[in-house]
């Protein structure tokens, strides 16, 4: 009886050591979080002819705000989803756990504010996994390019119609932290607010500056007259498919890069991930968004080096092509289907499942035959 108590107590005694060094290890990857810095920049962006003036707050912050990033306050931000807008040099900081933003939209004359919760793991990951690059070191003293390791230098609050908001990191890759709400002020709010960032004696005005409705392109100017405007085309180009990239012929790829509607870009390695694997995200079937441009790098059979460029995809027609595939057969891969000819001087592109193919007719198209000097093939 004492020999069995004895080991039930040698297992709970285990057990409670292991709980604590547990606990132990997770507190010290939060305080890590928390007190780990690095260098980056608050930035904000918007859609092309959709201007805003970030007002305050106007913050990334971390460690319950000991530790703040402040976006430029009451920048006249202009530009595209595609781009960042202004940034201030900041001191290294830890990654943020919120986001704290408020702006004035001319084109709408409204004024969002938010306050969002951010993955700060997720964000704390990605600086430190950072991404393998080729050129030239910051820090090096000979200017030689080597495969190096770097990570990500901002952080982007992309600000669309209707208090839409993004959060990207930034750097050489592209990542896309989450998609926020912000909430439209009422009028006695956002007069107060108004008069105290653009210190007016007067109430916001109730339609958009004259001035700036002429500077906006026609397409937005009849949105605004039907009160049509909405954040569904930049929510669209969220939307995920399960696509992959085809050739028609045995083509190796070796590297590749690739962009986004929704302003993601990728074409540098975490340290972790094998080319093979990498390719593998655009080779083989999985959820993503629709691509914007793509470069592929390949060898053929007969040992030449190409690049296969998608310079630019319509994205209107791309867009509708993926759409419409996915309402003909939902649960069917949608294949992007590379037809080189046998010259290897030109190509087409064609989407295409179980049910229908697309030609995507508008697309501009280039290919290139590499030489020593500017294959990539050997920056693995």
């Amino acid at each position: 009886m004492k020999y069995r108590i004895l080991i039930t107590l040698t297992i709970v005694i285990t057990q409670l050591s292991a709980c604590q060094k547990k606990d132990l290890n997770t507190a010290k990857k939060t305080e890590n979080m928390n007190e780990e810095k690095f260098e980056w920049d608050g930035m904000a962006c918007v859609p092309d002819d959709y201007p805003v003036t970030v007002l305050s707050p106007n913050v990334f912050y971390s460690n319950g705000g000991k530790h703040i990033t402040l976006i430029p306050n009451m920048s006249y931000t202009t530009g595209s989803w595609s781009g960042s807008g202004r940034s201030w040099a900041s001191e290294p900081s830890p990654a943020p756990d919120h986001l704290s933003i408020t702006w004035f939209s001319e084109t709408e004359n409204k004024i969002y504010a938010g306050e969002f919760s951010l993955p700060q793991q997720k964000i704390y990951n990605l600086f430190k996994e950072g991404y393998i690059v080729y050129g030239i070191p910051a820090d090096s003293d000979d200017s030689k390019k080597t495969l190096h390791k770097e990570t990500y230098t901002s952080l982007t609050a992309g600000l669309a119609p209707k208090g839409m908001v993004v959060v990207w990191m930034d750097g050489r890759n592209k990542v896309e932290i989450g998609r926020y709400q912000a909430k439209e002020l009422g009028r006695k709010e956002a007069n107060e607010v108004f008069k105290r960032h653009f210190k007016s004696s007067g109430d916001m005005p109730e339609t958009i500056d004259k001035a700036e409705f002429d500077r906006l392109t026609p397409e937005v100017k009849e949105i605004i007259r039907q009160g049509k405007i909405s954040s569904k085309q930049w929510d669209d180009y969220r939307l995920r498919y399960n696509w992959k990239v085809e050739f028609n012929k045995p083509l190796e790829m070796y590297k590749y890069y690739i962009g986004f509607f929704n302003s993601e870009y990728s074409g540098y390695l975490p340290p972790k991930v094998s080319q093979e694997n990498f390719n593998k995200i655009i080779l083989e079937p999985r959820e993503k968004v629709v691509p914007n441009y793509i470069g592929m790098y390949v060898t053929a059979e007969n040992h030449r080096n190409y690049l296969i460029r998608l310079e630019t995809l319509d994205e209107k027609e791309t867009i509708e092509a993926f759409k419409k595939l996915e309402e003909l057969s939902p649960k069917s891969v949608i294949t992007m289907f590379i037809t080189v000819d046998d010259a290897f001087k030109n190509f087409t592109v064609t989407l295409k499942n179980d049910k229908k193919e697309i030609k995507l007719e508008k697309a501009l198209l280039q290919l290139f035959i590499l030489d020593k000097s500017n294959d990539l093939k050997k920056q693995k």
